[in-house]
């Protein structure tokens, strides 16, 4: 009579697969890093320039900061006022250049920003440390400005602010943003 033996070599049920491979997952989350990435980035790049300049309104884009460096302040703000920006400081520092020169800019010349965005302009006090004024200033652009901060840049500029109206911050103001009048002119604005 024949003995049947067991038969151990019977197939066992192969192994399942992993759904995806190691290279595969490794790929995807390669694809998935860099979607992020570039999502980031056009959103510091679209929407991150008004949060740096401070100001939400007017997100229409004015261009780029205009080359002020070397030029007079009234200069500069005409230039500034012609693209409409606003002045949000002027500093007073040493440098190399004649008294009453701007030096640099913030945001940098040739940086992006939108309309009604503010720049600071840091203006030579020369070797010595004399200043340099003029018979003549350019009225800045000063709307979407708090009252404060207009007062300010006006009575740096020697300018007189005369407010008309309202609270908040200025909505028009005469005369007009790059107007070159003599020092001590009235500039009237009017808050919203």
């Amino acid at each position: 009579m024949p003995v049947e033996t067991a038969r151990t070599d019977q197939q066992q049920p192969p192994a399942p697969e992993p759904e995806m491979s190691v290279r595969t997952m490794v790929l995807l989350g390669g694809a998935m890093t860099l979607g992020v990435a570039l999502v980031l980035g056009l959103t510091l790049l679209v929407g991150g320039s008004s949060a740096r300049s401070g100001r939400s309104q007017g997100n229409t884009a004015a261009g780029s900061v205009p080359a002020v460096v070397k030029l007079t302040p009234a200069k500069a703000t005409a230039l500034l006022a012609t693209r409409k920006l606003a002045i949000g400081a002027i500093i007073k520092v040493p440098s190399a250049l004649p008294a009453g020169h701007v030096v640099r800019t913030a945001p940098a010349v040739g940086s992006p920003v939108p309309e009604g965005s503010a720049i600071t302009l840091y203006v030579s006090q020369g070797s010595s440390g004399e200043e340099s004024t003029s018979a003549k200033v350019s009225v800045p652009f000063l709307q979407g400005s708090e009252l404060a901060q207009a007062q300010n840049i006006a009575g740096q500029l020697g300018l007189r602010i005369v407010v008309t109206g309202g609270s908040g911050k200025i909505v028009s103001q005469t005369p007009a943003a790059g107007t070159e009048v003599a020092r001590g002119t009235a500039v009237q604005v009017t808050l919203a």
